[in-house]
């Protein structure tokens, strides 16, 4: 469980948020109020590492983690897109080092599921 501006959400309802763009969510903010938002991103990244130590199906949640990361990827990509209009508002000046957690949030999980 992890804690959310006073209330307790678990790394699946996190993930479920994010991936349905939902609530305080990173990437509802990120996508929706064009907000980069921190503590958001940092519960992301602590879910993806909870639902990795878990033993569970992976399809579902691959599925979702995949989704939410593309998604942020693309943000990041229109932001820095001359020829669009959507801009992060508060872009962090060490996002590249956050992105970079995130990413190793996701191939964390992948490297605890997938042997070989």
């Amino acid at each position: 469980m992890v804690f959310l501006v006073g209330k307790q959400m678990s790394a699946e309802e996190i993930l479920d948020n994010n991936y349905e763009k939902k609530g305080e969510s990173f990437l509802y903010y990120l996508q929706e109020k064009h907000i980069f938002h921190k503590d958001g991103l940092r519960l992301l990244c602590e879910a993806i590492y909870t639902l990795a130590e878990e033993n569970v199906y992976i399809s579902r949640r691959a599925a979702k983690i995949t989704t939410v990361y593309g998604n942020v990827l693309k943000c990041f990509l229109y932001h820095f897109d001359p020829d669009d209009l959507y801009q992060i508002n508060n872009l962090p000046d060490n996002y590249n080092r956050m992105i970079s957690q995130l990413e190793k949030c996701v191939n964390f999980y992948f490297s605890t599921r997938i042997s070989g």
